[in-house]
């Protein structure tokens, strides 16, 4: 005899200095949750500890589990579980790729990015829940530079569930930054041969789309119709709950948590998933095994990659160009303060900034730029085999 299991997902809008009402808007969502039938909550964008900790604690008297993951350079990547049930385990894994370090404005890079992975004790099985918040795209219109990124993010979570995965049982929620017909949701779904619950209840892309940001419920988005948002490619859907088969099947699955009721804004500028399983009772059916992927999904995340290695590689020459330009700049300002030309207070100050600038582009080149460089040529080497032996 199977029991329910209700699941919600949502993208909390937590970025320091940039996310509005964060705290208000976190009040209203402990005051919705202790309300609500959820038994467990994945929350990305919860970058910082007081608001990990208001969460928590908010909501503890009824989800007494939960576990805020730590990993980046500054802060975390911003994912938290909640849970009715005890969470017996917990592992994370960060990213390869991981977008820039001077794209400070994007943060993923700062955010230390990965998947989290809570195994939780239900009193049927043993759940093993992951969490991601997969690299944002940030270039709307034309090529985005970070789909390489994506692509090999996507590919690298479905390898770690397959790896730690012991139970029958798992479920994926996030804020995967993809749109379902995206090669990274793709790579993704043949890979870890997890099942959209809200695609296989909702079938019919195009009466019902399941947008999850940027959409006319969010506030942050009122103004603008619905018309308006979808002919110009602004509404999306990116928010997902995965799941498999073997001993979940899903009942329900619907877009939530839009206008805060009585108020005028809303929880976040996404939307949550809602999704409601039956779980069956442990069995001895083998843990989950990734799939292998087709070969037009493997040929696309191929030439994703493949693009953005060479994009690597021009990144490498432009600041190679840049730091020639400063050491010369450099020699100049040497010889100049050696035929005395100009006041030494000059000299020094010139001198010193482009020491200092020269310095920044050289250990950007030594440290980051060969990491990123080798961890491209990995992930190519991944996809190229993957090529070779999809199906």
């Amino acid at each position: 005899m199977g029991t329910t299991i209700k699941v919600l997902s949502l993208n909390m809008w937590g970025v320091p200095f940039a996310s509005k009402k964060i705290k208000q808007r976190s009040e209203h969502l402990i005051e919705h949750l202790l309300a609500s039938e959820y038994q467990i909550v994945g929350l990305q964008e919860v970058f910082t500890s007081w608001h990990a900790k208001l969460i928590q604690d908010g909501v503890k008297s009824i989800f007494g589990h939960s576990h805020w993951f730590r990993s980046g350079s500054l802060g975390s990547p911003g994912l938290l579980v909640l849970s009715r049930y005890p969470i017996i385990e917990i592992a994370f894994h960060p990213f390869a790729l991981n977008g820039y370090p001077q794209r400070v404005a994007h943060g993923d890079w700062w955010a230390g990015k990965g998947v989290g992975l809570c195994r939780i004790d239900h009193p049927l099985s043993t759940i093993d829940f992951y969490l991601t918040h997969i690299h944002a795209n940030y270039t709307h219109t034309g090529y985005d530079m970070y789909t390489g990124h994506r692509v090999s993010q996507m590919y690298c979570m479905a390898k770690y569930m397959a790896r730690s995965s012991t139970s029958d049982a798992v479920i994926a929620v996030g804020d995967f930054n993809c749109v379902e017909d995206e090669v990274a949701t793709e790579i993704f779904i043949e890979a870890s041969g997890l099942t959209d619950s809200y695609r296989e209840l909702h079938p019919d892309k195009i009466n019902d789309p399941g947008y999850t940001n940027d959409t006319p419920e969010c506030s942050w988005r009122a103004d603008t119709s619905m018309a308006t948002l979808c002919s110009n490619g602004t509404c999306k859907r990116i928010d997902y709950i995965f799941y498999n088969r073997s001993k979940l099947s899903c009942t329900d699955c619907q877009v939530v948590m839009g206008k805060i009721p009585g108020q005028t804004f809303s929880y976040s500028d996404h939307m949550g998933v809602s999704t409601t399983f039956v779980l069956q009772p442990e069995n001895d059916r083998p843990a989950m095994r990734p799939a292998k992927l087709s070969k037009s999904t493997a040929k696309s995340a191929l030439e994703h990659i493949e693009r953005s290695v060479k994009a690597t590689r021009a990144d490498t020459t432009q600041k190679l160009i840049i730091w020639t330009v400063l050491t010369l700049l450099w020699c100049g300002v040497i010889v100049v303060a050696v035929l005395d030309l100009v006041p030494s207070v000059v000299v020094a100050l010139l001198a010193s900034v482009l020491s200092a600038c020269a310095t920044a582009v050289f250990w950007y080149l030594v440290i980051f730029s060969r990491t990123e460089s080798s961890k491209f040529s990995e992930a190519l080497q991944e996809m190229q085999v993957l090529a070779r032996f999809a199906e």
